[in-house]
């Protein structure tokens, strides 16, 4: 069986007839390709067309969910009564089940995710432009001595969904990438960063120029990196630690964050938790937005939720579970892979763009840090409390100074976004997380 609508009606049919009292099936078919370059020979060179659906049944307020890689439609006949029965014998949960019909349907939006152009690009077109970008990203300077490699990447997706209410819908997406990653040495210490570019068309990525020199300015800024001391200063976000910074955000403003207790901002509805400027969106719906979807993994139409509003808690973002359990409506969030029950998630996430340059940011500061770069986790869900290894660029009189690593900086969410004191207007979408730049009046560096 290749037809996913068919497909569909098939398992939901069986499923009927072996006694489920609801039912649904995602089906989902790709195709990915990789290629990874290094030093200007090819490393990885991978293409995979994988297809997998996953069914869930209902019965007696007891749910089950299984998933297989094998269309066959004995095989898929044979799983959902393996389903139905497994549903029997699970625990009860009366809250289980499929959305209410009258949450069903689909954007309105005309929407176009998928880039048929992607499909006629050859292997060695691929090859060509990984190959290309990491030569032009390694003649930047002499001190850049190696790469950790250069790669594309690629993915075409159809997915369809399809419950026993009566609703069904596919959705086709594409995605392209290039990435690049330089070394640069300098007495004898090796510094390495990268950069990227990312769409849903081909038409509408990067240069592989633009690519290759912001990489290696990112790598070669690196260099001569000095330990900061320890001291509390004022931090300037660039748009990369921001990004990271609203992840955080992603990970604590879901429902079921919030009905398990595993989230600074339970009970904060209506509260004014972060500055008057800080408007923190969730749009399902926006243009070429690499969460961009007509439908969520329910049946639920996309939208756009605006979650933080000049910096009021407005809403969690659920799904229909979780909503029940917080006794709210769903907005639209399902998210969920074949082999996973549904979940609230972000789609495309993004903190609202500001008004200021984000070099008049940097000017504002007499002594601080530039942060560039965050890593291992430090946070604590709960309480809010945020301690990151990082890196990043002293700021002296207003201007980028040196490079400092080697150190940690630390904060509580919350006083965070209640202490952000300028934005950034260079919002730019290029993952499903962006913000721009912001300042933050003062954090705690941990050095030296």
């Amino acid at each position: 069986m290749d037809n996913l609508k068919k497909i569909s009606e098939f398992i939901i049919g069986e499923a009927k007839k072996c006694g489920a009292d609801e039912s649904d099936v995602l089906v989902v078919n790709s195709t990915k390709a990789n290629v990874k370059i290094r030093l200007g020979n090819i490393e990885e060179l991978k293409q995979a067309n994988p297809k997998s659906l996953g069914i869930r049944i209902f019965k007696n307020k007891k749910k089950a969910l299984t998933y297989t890689s094998d269309f066959r439609e004995e095989s898929l006949k044979k799983l959902v009564k393996q389903t139905v029965e497994m549903a029997q014998i699970t625990g009860e949960d009366k809250l289980c089940g499929l959305p209410e019909s009258k949450y069903l349907g689909k954007a309105t939006s005309l929407l176009t995710l998928f880039d048929p152009k992607i499909e006629t690009i050859s292997t060695s077109e691929k090859i060509r432009l990984a190959t290309e970008m990491e030569k032009i990203g390694m003649s930047q300077s002499p001190l850049i001595t190696n790469s950790d490699g250069a790669s594309w990447s690629d993915s075409r997706s159809k997915i369809a969904l399809a419950n026993s209410l009566g609703f069904y819908g596919e959705q086709e997406y594409s995605n392209c990438a290039l990435v690049l990653s330089l070394v640069a040495e300098k007495d004898g210490v090796k510094q390495t960063d990268y950069w990227y570019t990312n769409h849903l068309f081909f038409d509408k990525l990067d240069s592989i120029e633009s690519v290759a020199k912001i990489a290696a300015e990112r790598t070669l800024r690196k260099l001569s990196a000095r330990k900061p001391k320890t001291q509390t200063v004022p931090v300037v976000f660039d748009p990369n630690a921001a990004q990271d910074f609203l992840s955080i955000l992603d990970a604590t403003v879901v429902g079921t964050a919030i009905y398990r207790r595993n989230s600074f901002l339970i009970d904060k509805l209506d509260q004014e938790i972060a500055v008057k400027d800080f408007t923190l969106i969730d749009d399902g719906l926006l243009p070429d937005g690499l969460g961009t979807r007509l439908f969520d993994d329910e049946g639920l139409p996309s939208r756009k939720n605006v979650v933080i509003e000049n910096g009021v808690l407005k809403k969690y973002l659920c799904d229909c579970y979780s909503a029940k359990k917080l006794g709210v409506e769903p907005t639209g969030s399902a998210s969920r892979g074949v082999g996973s029950a549904p979940a609230p998630a972000t789609s495309n996430f993004y903190l609202q763009n500001g008004s200021i340059p984000p070099e008049e940011i940097i000017a504002s500061v007499k002594e601080g840090l530039y942060l560039t770069s965050v890593h291992w986790v430090g946070i604590n869900y709960i309480t809010g409390d945020y301690s990151r290894g990082a890196e990043g660029i002293w700021i002296e009189n207003g201007k980028l100074s040196y490079p400092v690593q080697e150190f940690t900086v630390a904060g509580n969410m919350l006083d965070m976004m209640k202490n952000i004191t300028m934005i950034g207007n260079d919002l730019k979408f290029r993952d499903s997380i962006n913000a721009p730049t912001f300042k933050i009046k003062e954090l705690v560096i941990s050095g030296s």
